[in-house]
């Protein structure tokens, strides 16, 4: 009878004990994975548009720092890729955030654009950015709802063809005969954006 005793006395002792060793286990390894999904709204001088986001990368205590994907419809259609780093404020279930992105905006213009702007338009490759604040609630145990505010400049490099190809004897100015060296003319455009997004995390 004592040693039953005994053995539920260790089986008390050792329910009692996982609790700790969890939390223990816990704190000696803050690193874990995280993913965030942003979808948002741009606002400029050349009006309003869509953005969408995926962001992956790890988290130590409150820093965060990932590699993130999106699509950027501002006047041009851009793949933007760049690295996201945050850093959280608070310990409550409800906190604020800064962040900083910065990466290669790729150009990927839809067909109306490239129909709609100048003769045979190529957009490359430049650079981008957001910065900005925001604030995360929690929603449930692993996933929270966030909302942020920020600045967002996009840099896109424009190629096209002169309509009017100019040499000493001719002017060409139906683009099915221009020599196949004809000149690039080339026009950058630096967007300054308002960024506002709502995102999910988990």
């Amino acid at each position: 009878m004592r040693g039953i005793k005994i053995l539920f006395f260790l089986i008390f002792l050792a329910a009692k004990s996982i609790p700790v060793l969890a939390q223990q286990k816990t704190l000696s390894n803050p690193w874990h994975f995280q993913s965030f999904v942003n979808v948002g709204l741009l606002e400029g001088q050349t009006g309003s548009a869509f953005l969408l986001q995926t962001i992956n990368g790890a988290c130590y205590k409150s820093w965060f720092a990932g590699v993130g994907l999106g699509l950027d419809y501002y006047r041009v259609r851009t793949i933007p890729l760049f690295i996201d780093i945050r850093k959280e404020f608070g310990k409550s279930s409800g906190k604020l955030f800064v962040y900083v992105d910065g990466g290669i905006s790729f150009g990927w213009a839809t067909d109306m654009q490239k129909t709609g702007y100048l003769l045979n338009d190529q957009f490359q490759n430049g650079f981008y950015d957001d910065v900005g604040l925001g604030y995360k609630t929690a929603v449930g145990k692993k996933s929270a709802l966030l909302i942020s505010l920020g600045y967002s400049y996009k840099k896109v490099n424009e190629s096209y063809s002169s309509p009017y190809y100019y040499t000493p004897n001719y002017y060409f100015t139906d683009p099915g005969i221009m020599p196949q060296n004809d000149p690039k003319e080339q026009i950058s455009y630096s967007l300054n954006r308002l960024s506002m997004k709502i995102g999910w995390t988990f």
